[in-house]
């Protein structure tokens, strides 16, 4: 058994060689019972060799101290730079979303009317330059009558379409775009008879007369090539309808209707005169009204 000096405190562990308390060096008990170390003449007094540093030992118990962590602060600049960067990428998302939102309205989207059946053709929303009432408005100049600051607004559908021909497009929209080198022309086979042709308007009206380019007026070659209008059966969204006949000639021709209360006028192919080309074409529609 050894025990420390200092503090008397007893050790069983032989292997100790210092107290686990005050790192006093430990003696062995068993070792006091031999005799006095003799000090012989003419001799000092023996110097005892100092230890090395003693290195604290823990028990499994006790407490170890945590070493606590120091964290270095950021870099504020590095941090201000980064915020910079994340503003400067939301303003410009922003100015981007603002355009794209703005064009987007602006442009008018092309509608389909789906009242008639079998509608393959697609549809323009157009907006025709206003006239004076009472004014005759030619399919040249104008396709529609329309009270200052509120021009009429027309969408143009058909039941079937001619494919387009490398750049030329045979739209229902076509009759309607002021250019008599444009026109609707049906996609059927055949002359088209029963095809039709519908144009509604953004509101009701009281329409008085129509105008209409039987045939592709592009040129006199081409009208000629192409089957033209005879007759038309027309209908109105009161419920009325009139029957339309044009003379066979490369004219714009206007029909008086009296006075019709309508939201939309639809053509109806009755009769054709023919040419070397089967399909039927028209090239322009306008009409007279009041509100």
């Amino acid at each position: 058994m050894k025990s420390c000096p200092k503090c008397k405190r007893k050790y069983d562990d032989d292997t100790l060689s210092f107290c686990l308390d005050d790192g006093t060096p430990l003696f062995d008990e068993r070792d006091s019972a031999a005799p006095a170390t003799e000090i012989l003449p003419g001799r000092g007094t023996p110097t005892l060799k100092s230890s090395g540093p003693t290195v604290p030992s823990f028990r499994g118990g006790d407490p170890v101290r945590s070493v606590e962590r120091v964290t270095q602060p950021s870099n504020p600049i590095l941090t201000a730079g980064v915020i910079t960067i994340a503003i400067l990428l939301l303003v410009l998302v922003g100015i981007v979303a603002f355009f794209v939102l703005k064009q987007s309205g602006g442009n008018e989207s092309a509608t389909t009317n789906t009242s008639p059946a079998n509608v393959n053709g697609p549809s323009q929303k157009t907006s025709p330059s206003p006239t004076n009432p009472g004014r005759n408005a030619s399919p040249e100049n104008s396709p529609s009558e329309s009270q200052p600051g509120t021009p009429l607004k027309i969408t143009a559908s058909a039941s079937s379409v001619r494919l387009a021909v490398q750049a030329n497009t045979y739209y229902a929209s076509n009759a309607i775009d002021g250019k008599r080198s444009t026109a609707w022309i049906e996609g059927v086979d055949g002359p088209g008879l029963g095809e039709w042709i519908r144009f509604d308007f953004d509101r009701e009206i009281n329409l008085h007369r129509i105008l209409i380019q039987p045939g592709y007026f592009k040129s006199s070659q081409i009208w000629a090539e192409n089957n033209r209008i005879e007759s038309l059966t027309v209908y109105f969204s009161d419920g009325s309808s009139r029957e339309l006949t044009f003379a066979n000639r490369m004219d714009s021709q206007k029909v008086d209707v009296g006075s019709v209360k309508t939201r939309w006028v639809r053509f109806v192919i009755k009769s054709v005169y023919y040419g070397t080309d089967p399909d039927t074409a028209i090239s322009e529609v306008a009409f007279e009204w009041d509100q």
